[in-house]
């Protein structure tokens, strides 16, 4: 069973790690067993998915490249 409340919490601290700026929304799909990130900042919005075994073994470095490169894409995102 994948504990939700620490995978959300592990992508909070991904966000503020890579962008205080940032804001974070989260949906967990228990059917797929994905974990759906939105990432927004100022008027510009993108999703990310990550798996539940991208949280495996205590290792956040899977979780930490996704939301860095989502905060990256983010910046090149058009406005809208």
């Amino acid at each position: 069973m994948t504990d939700v409340r620490q995978m959300k919490a592990k992508v909070q601290a991904a966000v503020e790690q890579a962008d205080s700026g940032a804001i974070a929304g989260t949906f967990y799909d228990a059917a797929s067993d994905r974990l759906f990130v939105t990432l927004v900042k100022g008027s510009r919005k993108i999703s990310v998915a990550l798996r539940g075994r991208d949280f495996g073994n205590g290792d956040s470095e899977t979780v930490n490249r996704a939301i860095t490169e989502g905060i990256e894409r983010l910046g090149r995102t058009p406005i809208g």
